[in-house]
């Protein structure tokens, strides 16, 4: 039996000489029909051959050189204002509805409209020159660009956005670790398909705002009935499309690594003192810190309210351990108490710095186990190498050790939820939130997790709330206040030891 390709996918059983030959036939075929046209017509079409040799006598001339030049200069400075605009737009457009129904009429105004109707005005207003005809190219590139990237604006990952804005907050870690890596591929995208309409666009710029380039030529040789000059011209255009057809798997290759962020960290050789006065921090015992919710309700718009009246206060050291049905408001409450949702009634307090465990594991795909650990110390601050010493450490602590430098999709679930954990503590967090931490895991994963973050957290004493279905795999290793969510709208309540042994669960 044949060996499987290593990434899944089937591979073409053409060898590299057979789509050669199978080029030069379609080339030939492509020839022979465009000879058959010009015997039917050959007033109006010259003969392929005619063509190429012409195209060459053109080429030959050195000025030539220069009006492909003055149409290459056009086609960049164009296309990178039409791309740059468009990028910045769609970003708008595919984050906020509200500009978006504002601005989807100008965009499909530009992107439906012929551009024969608004090139004419244009160089009427400013004239013949340089400016009208990149200004067209650009407005003819603007639209697709803006529409492709907006695309991928709306398939942004929320979750791994809700992530981010705990443990890493600001547009700069949102651009640089969510924005860019997700649009890679629409902005590859946006470049392929704009560049070459870019280079066509020149032509209906050239030919009505300017006086030269390749659309000027053409232009000339169609008004005084040229027509093996128009084809020649024509050719020459063809070539400059290839040329761009050629760089774009470059181009492409230098956009992605401006829009990536760096997927593996480098080895990082750390020292002692690197992490030191990270870790001193870290296992000095906290203080004053205390979560508070009082009176607290919330309602998603304008449906009933799913959670009414909740009050809960945990100070530094004590577990709060929130169960009840699916569904219920469990995740919304905690929510609710770390500050991702804002209550429609009632306070809340709670430390600034907060840690939070996800029910998935939440870790960036093009990041490496440690840069996803390090992403809030980074981020808040931290030199990038400390910060990468004292992910280490935790990770290390996390039973991960040696797996630091592979990606979040090299993983077990058991691995990744391990980095999960070590993240949220990387944070330094003065209160910490556990939603449904473990689930997915079997008995013996959930125990060993739940060993490792009473573990750390007999080094980084904070306030907790957890909402877990499995109270007692917590309760096991540290004692804890018991709450239970249930009703519609829900209502938190505490459960003493003995309720809770009646129900079949030892707290």
């Amino acid at each position: 039996m044949g060996r499987a390709p290593e990434d899944g996918r089937p591979r073409s059983g053409k060898h590299p000489v057979d789509r050669w030959l199978l080029t030069a036939a379609g080339i030939a075929l492509l020839l022979a029909l465009w000879g058959l046209v010009s015997l039917v017509g050959r007033s109006f079409v010259p003969g392929p051959w005619t063509t190429l040799a012409d195209a060459a006598a053109l080429l030959a001339r050195g000025d030539t050189w220069r009006q492909v030049g003055i149409t290459v200069m056009r086609v960049c400075l164009g296309f990178a204002a039409g791309y740059a605009a468009g990028a910045a737009a769609g970003m708008v457009v595919g984050s906020r509805r509200g500009v978006d129904a504002l601005l989807k009429p100008t965009v499909l105004f530009f992107q439906g409209m012929p551009p024969l109707l608004w090139a004419i005005p244009i160089v009427v207003v400013l004239g013949i020159g340089h400016l009208p005809t990149i200004l067209v190219i650009a407005l003819i590139t603007f639209p697709n660009v803006t529409v492709t990237v907006a695309e991928g604006m709306r398939t942004l990952p929320r979750e791994l956005g809700e992530m981010l804005s705990l443990f890493a907050p600001g547009p700069r870690a949102r651009l640089r670790e969510l924005v860019f890596p997700h649009l890679r591929p629409f902005l590859g995208a946006a470049l392929k398909v704009g560049l070459v309409l870019a280079v066509k666009a020149s032509v209906t710029a050239e030919y009505f705002g300017a006086n030269n380039g390749i659309g000027f030529q053409i232009q000339a040789a169609y008004q005084s009935l040229q027509i093996r000059r128009l084809f020649a011209w024509a050719l020459v255009l063809i070539l400059v499309i290839l040329l761009f057809n050629h760089l774009l798997p470059r181009l492409g290759k230098l956009a992605s690594r401006i829009a990536r962020a760096p997927g593996r960290s480098p080895a990082v050789t750390c020292r002692l003192e690197d992490i030191r006065e990270l870790k001193s921090i870290f296992v000095s015992k906290k203080a004053g810190h205390r979560i508070a919710l009082e009176e607290v309700a919330y309602a998603y718009g304008r449906d009933e309210p799913v959670i009414a009246g909740a009050a809960l206060s945990v100070s530094a050291r004590e577990i709060a351990v929130v169960t009840g049905d699916s569904g219920v408001g469990k995740t919304t409450l905690l929510k609710l108490a770390a500050g991702i949702l804002t209550p429609d009634t009632g306070r809340i307090d709670r430390p600034r710095r907060i840690g939070f465990v996800f029910q998935d594991d939440r870790l960036l795909p093009w990041r490496s186990v440690a840069e996803n650990t390090a992403l809030p110390l980074y981020y808040g601050g931290t030199p990038r190498k400390n910060s990468l010493c004292f992910a280490q450490f935790l990770l290390a602590d996390a039973g991960l050790a040696g797996d630091e430098g592979k990606l979040p999709g090299e993983l077990s679930g058991g691995m990744k939820k391990r980095a999960a954990l070590a993240r949220c503590f990387a944070r330094i967090p003065d209160a910490i939130f556990l939603d449904e931490p473990f689930s997915g895991l079997h008995r013996e994963a959930r125990t060993a997790l739940w060993q490792m973050f009473v573990r750390l957290l007999s080094l980084h004493p904070v306030p907790v709330i957890v909402v877990t279905h499995f109270p007692e795999e917590i309760a096991t290793h540290h004692a804890c206040r018991l709450y239970t969510l249930a009703g519609r709208p829900a209502v938190l309540r505490e459960v003493s030891a003995a309720t809770h042994r009646a129900h079949g669960r030892a707290p």
